[in-house]
């Protein structure tokens, strides 16, 4: 064996590792930022006290626990509003997710609408998203921006 096949060869498998580590680290950092079996919480813009809080499964694929404030206020005869909670989502690769909720009426298990939440998870411990309500009677609802952390 000559040894510049040898050292070809070398090279060659030095080359095939080192894409292979590169490719292996552009997967890491495409991927999820949700942090695995940990509780996030944190609250709507502008409305310090309305919540949204949920816990990551110890596999970061799923969101569980999700608990929100509908940012639906009630004002007048209606009875109030139930914000809903034990909602669960999967999270995609890159980190979002989204579940629909149903709202429910104050000691009844007849639904009168729903709560859409959407969230994207980003570094440090940080996820940001949006909750929609929406009325099975025509009323359109509110959406609000959250922010939340870990």
């Amino acid at each position: 064996m000559n040894i510049r096949h040898a050292l070809g060869r070398h090279l060659y498998g030095c080359g095939a590792l080192t894409a292979a580590a590169v490719l292996a680290s552009a997967g890491i950092a495409l991927g999820s930022s949700a942090i695995k079996g940990a509780s996030y919480s944190g609250y709507y813009k502008g409305m310090p006290t309305d919540t949204i809080s949920f816990t990551v499964s110890s596999s970061g694929k799923k969101v569980m626990d999700l608990y929100v404030s509908t940012p639906f206020k009630c004002s007048g005869g209606c009875g109030g509003v139930e914000s809903p909670s034990g909602g669960s989502a999967p999270i995609s690769k890159n980190g979002k997710f989204e579940a629909t909720m149903k709202l429910m009426e104050p000691g009844s298990t007849k639904s009168y609408g729903s709560d859409k939440v959407t969230g994207t998870f980003l570094k440090h411990g940080t996820a940001k998203g949006k909750v929609t309500s929406h009325f099975n009677k025509g009323s359109s609802g509110e959406t609000v921006s959250w922010t939340a952390t870990s």
